[in-house]
């Protein structure tokens, strides 16, 4: 399944290159294009820390055994949960106030004359973006293969066009309308990671809280070994499972776990809205 990883990389993607198109554009409205070489090198640098990361996560995800491994998959993603928790909160509060703050940000450091100061800029905004979709695509692939970074390489190949457009100003896009749809996905998605990160911790022996399986509501195995549609591994009970992270036989801590998250952050975001 593609489209979860096309989605989450997307997202992410527009948050970097809308900072990136953001602070470029500023040094062209004020005339000062000559520093732009300092935001593309804090960029740059950037993207070098989040590779960095990424790798070092993969490395550690290649030396784990047994139940350590299990044990580390489902901490990396409930960690991978909670980063995409405090970025669904972060860009529903602060989204239409990104770009102000942003270009004030910018301001101090062009007005102190600190080129070093706009990399430091660049290079802090983009790196958190970075370091959150390191994350993410690892839990990603834990949860559904290999197959994930094909999503990840299209969300942002088109996270790149969409920035490039922004900065050129032949794309108008309501940025916020983007967030706020895409929040919504996100937080269903983000409900089912908090969940599959439980499954795992209890596989290693942890967390066994309350029945180990409170349903199982899978079909058998087809006569030739397949799975049916409707299995949690099958056509669209996989589909199912990677957009809501749904599960044919849960345990009871998963399934609290799951609806808790997804009242919470819809309760949240509802008196957000309202206030």
């Amino acid at each position: 399944m593609i489209i979860t990883p096309t989605i989450i990389s997307l997202r992410e993607g527009i948050e970097a290159a809308l900072i990136i198109a953001i602070m470029l554009s500023y040094l062209r409205k004020s005339n000062q294009t000559d520093l732009r070489k300092y935001v593309i090198s804090g960029t740059i640098a950037a993207i070098i820390a989040s590779l960095g990361v990424a790798t070092v996560v993969g490395l550690l995800w290649g030396i784990f055994e047994g139940p350590l491994l299990t044990v580390f998959e489902g901490t990396v993603v409930l960690i991978a949960a909670i980063l995409l928790t405090t970025m669904i909160v972060w860009m529903w509060n602060a989204g239409a106030q990104v770009t102000q703050e942003i270009e004030e940000s910018m301001e101090r450091s062009v007005v102190q004359q600190s080129g070093i100061g706009l990399a430091l800029l660049s290079f802090s905004l983009v790196v958190r973006e970075g370091i959150e979709l390191s994350l993410f695509s690892m839990a990603l692939v834990i949860q559904e293969g290999i197959q994930s970074y094909i999503g990840i390489a299209l969300g942002l190949s088109l996270a790149v066009i969409l920035g490039i457009g922004i900065y050129k100003g032949s794309l108008r896009i309501s940025i916020g309308a983007l967030f706020k749809w895409t929040s919504i996905f996100l937080i269903l998605f983000a409900a089912g990671m908090v969940a599959y990160g439980i499954h795992e911790l209890q596989e290693a022996g942890l967390l066994l809280i309350g029945p180990i399986e409170v349903w199982n509501i899978n079909p058998p195995l087809l006569p030739d070994g397949s799975y049916p549609l409707l299995h949690d591994k099958g056509a669209i009970g996989g589909l199912a499972k990677a957009l809501l992270g749904y599960n044919g036989n849960p345990s009871a801590l998963e399934v609290v776990a799951y609806f808790a998250y997804l009242v919470l952050a819809f309760t949240y975001l509802w008196v957000k809205q309202k206030g």
